[in-house]
């Protein structure tokens, strides 16, 4: 090699070098700055299982748990706008699973925001589109899935959440981008966006209505009736809200015949890592994940945000 060519060489090494080094500095800087950061969420959380299809254009949204078969399933859409999708992955052999996604046989492309399983069903809610009600034997190891035509609900159907009695099922808002038409005001706070209960099998008559604040992503609630509500909005924020009873009051409004809840100040806000999702109760504890690790974001996977994680229902009761 003549002295030129050892001169270029020795530079595009050094260039390459240089790059690694900004990389791993960048990577050890956002994973120790958001441990910091958010020590409190790290340290009320535990990583339960791999959050599947973060290197494959998939942005997960909803999350929850399969307890008659064991397993942990996601949805969401995609990057490229192609098919969105479910993931599974069993809890005890770790082994994932994906399905395309179909309505009325055709390709289905809708945002998937939140996903529930209960009695032997599963319960997806579409942004604007409602409620998809499927049976959890479809799941079979096939490629696509039927989840057949949507129910339609008296909400934006953002997300969705089950006791195994009842369903509920919210919307996200945020203006002007998701502007919702549900105005209630109580002591000075106003909100927009709703999450109506449904007996299961019965979205045609709302049986309570809760006036919710914005950017909600995903709730569940305690057997005691305490909500846990997920709320995030790209990189600006995201934070977990834990109400406890006595902040949800019943106020002197209904809605569809309906007797109309407030949620007044959380009890706890725990703020987390960017891009907070859907939520579940496993095994006595809060289940949620996040969508910062796919390809649309990448931020996440510099933190290493590859887990659905939870939360100690009882730490968040004190």
């Amino acid at each position: 090699m003549n002295k030129a060519g050892k001169i270029i060489g020795i530079t595009l090494g050094s260039i390459v070098g240089a790059i690694v080094g900004i990389l791993v500095l960048l990577v050890l800087v956002i994973t120790i700055g958001a441990h910091i950061k958010y020590a409190e969420f790290y340290k009320l959380t535990d990583n339960v299982a791999k959050n599947p299809g973060l290197f494959d254009n998939y942005i997960p949204q909803g999350l929850t748990f399969n307890d008659d078969e064991n397993y942990f399933a996601t949805c969401g859409y995609m990057k490229d706008h192609s098919q969105s999708r479910i993931y599974t992955v069993d809890k005890k052999t770790k082994k994932q699973h994906m399905y395309l996604l179909t309505s009325n046989g055709e390709p289905f492309l809708g945002h998937t925001g939140g996903l529930q399983y209960t009695n032997g069903n599963f319960y997806l809610a579409s942004e604007g589109e409602g409620v998809f009600r499927f049976s959890a034997s479809k799941l079979d190891g096939s490629k696509t899935l039927e989840i057949g035509p949507a129910i339609k609900v008296n909400s934006n159907s953002s997300f969705i959440f089950s006791d195994d009695e009842y369903i509920y099922v919210g919307e996200f808002a945020r203006v002007p981008a998701y502007p919702c038409d549900h105005p209630f005001s109580f002591n000075g706070i106003e909100h927009t966006a709703i999450m109506t209960k449904y007996k299961i099998d019965d979205f045609e008559n709302p049986v309570e209505i809760y006036s919710i604040p914005d950017e909600v992503q995903g709730l569940a609630r305690t057997e005691n009736g305490s909500m846990f509500l997920s709320r995030s909005w790209g990189l600006s924020f995201a934070s977990y809200d834990f109400y406890k009873t006595s902040q949800i009051v019943k106020t002197d409004e209904t809605m569809d015949g309906a007797p109309v809840y407030f949620l007044t100040e959380p009890s706890k806000k725990i703020n987390s890592i960017y891009f907070a999702e859907d939520l579940d109760i496993v095994d006595g504890k809060f289940i949620s994940l996040t969508e910062g690790a796919s390809n649309k974001y990448y931020i996440g996977k510099f933190a290493f945000d590859y887990k659905i994680f939870s939360f100690d229902i009882d730490e968040l009761e004190k």
